[in-house]
């Protein structure tokens, strides 16, 4: 337990320029942790957050609000540079929940699109006083991360428009929270500010106010389960693989890298066993398990890259063959956002059902298919937001999220699929 007296009361004063005097407060110093000693509370006290440094804001001292991917627009870079011993606060965006959530925010139908109904400000997060909003800095990621220009993109295709502002809130978290989790950071990790929204709209939450997960929750979910893999793109020095086993037992698997160009044709591939005690973390350069040099940052750019897609396999050995743990995907040269018919890219799912009844979803691409979003109305996918290697094939859990069983029909997009597949179920019974 972690018992904090106030909220940014000596920020708010360094950033003033005042006397840092005048931030230690007696109450906060002294009273609060007192009351917390004498109720017999085990709990560690900090008396502001943030708090630390000479300056209560270093992110590298102490607790930090941490905002410098966010916030003040920083390059993903300086989820590194900061040092981050531990956040607060982070990674505050305007995240764009699905349609049914927005369809609250504006319950008739709207004759316009979402983004362009008067109401949909009254939903974005913003800061008071401030001259901007969430739903600015989100746009900045987007032109940042995916290369799109947000406001063209806006009025010319809103659709496309909030499919992407979905994902890259997602791409950004992961991303941080990589950075915060290999053996080579200094951090303790932080808090997303924060868990679900209140009202309607594109709130802070990583869960809409109906309680249903947002695409960033998927990403944040991946990238800190207890047994992970993740890619860091680290330059000339070229991609690393990390990987962490943070459950109680040992892990025994293999890791097995896939390097693909024209997202389908396979130029590389090599595999090794891993052994990691408990709480262990060890990490593999993928050049070094190829080999050879293959440019696979795609940072000398000696001429056009080698390969747009690489893939990282945590698998172990299961009765059906390998089983995946966790997989992660970087694209060197860029995301694939370039849409494609369905009988090109060939994303497909079909749906079975367990010995005791449990719906699953098999999706399959024989091209990369990268943002698939599952869409079964009354039920809810274990993973969504996910990419599919070449070939490959996931496997996710339905649960009903009400009352009656498997709709006839769903449907399946993609960031590189134009339009949608369609899932057509079939009795459980026949």
């Amino acid at each position: 337990t972690v018992l904090c007296g106030n909220s940014e009361v000596e920020q708010q004063v360094a950033m003033l320029g005042l006397d840092l005097g005048l931030a230690r407060i007696p109450f906060f110093d002294q009273v609060v942790p007192g009351i917390a000693r004498e109720s017999g509370l085990d709990a560690i006290y900090v008396p502001s957050a943030p708090f630390g440094g000479d300056m209560p804001m270093q992110p590298d001292r102490g607790v930090t609000n941490y905002y410098g991917v966010g916030g003040y627009r920083g390059p993903l870079s300086d989820a590194r540079t900061s040092g981050v011993l531990f956040a607060a606060e982070c990674l505050a965006f305007a995240n764009i929940p699905d349609d049914e959530a927005l369809a609250t925010l504006v319950p008739e139908p709207p004759g316009e699109a979402f983004v362009h109904h008067p109401r949909w400000k009254a939903g974005v997060a913003r800061d008071a006083g401030a001259g901007w909003d969430f739903d600015d800095l989100r746009d900045h990621y987007l032109q940042v991360v995916l290369g799109v220009d947000p406001g063209i993109l806006r009025r010319g295709n809103p659709d496309r428009y909030l499919e992407l502002s979905r994902l890259v809130t997602g791409e950004v978290m992961a991303h941080v929270f990589g950075e915060w989790r290999r053996a080579g950071s200094p951090s303790g990790g932080g808090l997303i500010l924060w868990l679900r929204d209140l009202v309607a709209g594109a709130g802070y939450g990583v869960v809409d106010q109906l309680g249903r997960p947002k695409t960033p929750y998927h990403y944040l979910r991946r990238v800190l389960a207890p047994t992970a893999v993740w890619l860091i793109d680290e330059g000339i020095g070229g991609v690393v693989a990390h990987v962490a086993n943070d459950g109680p037992r040992p892990l025994v698997a293999s890791l097995r890298l896939a390097l693909y160009t024209d997202l389908e044709l396979q130029v590389g591939r090599a595999q090794v066993p891993i052994e990691l005690p408990a709480h262990g973390q060890a990490q593999w350069n993928v050049e070094s398990m190829i080999g050879h040099f293959v440019d696979a940052a795609w940072a000398y750019r000696f001429g056009p890259p080698a390969q747009d897609a690489i893939i990282a396999s945590l698998e172990t050995e299961g009765p059906q063959g390998a089983e995946l743990l966790s997989q992660a995907f970087h694209f060197p040269a860029g995301r694939p956002l370039t849409a494609e018919p369905q009988h090109r890219l060939g994303l497909a799912a079909t749906v079975g059902w367990t010995d005791d009844g449990v719906v699953q979803l098999s999706v399959t691409s024989p091209r990369l298919a990268y943002g698939v979003r599952l869409h079964v109305a009354g039920y809810a996918p274990t993973d969504d937001a996910f990419s599919i290697e070449p070939g490959g094939t996931r496997t996710v859990t339905l649960h009903p999220s009400g009352e009656g069983r498997i709709p006839a029909e769903g449907w399946l997009t993609a960031i590189n699929l134009a339009g949608r597949a369609v899932i057509r179920a079939a009795d459980p019974g026949s």
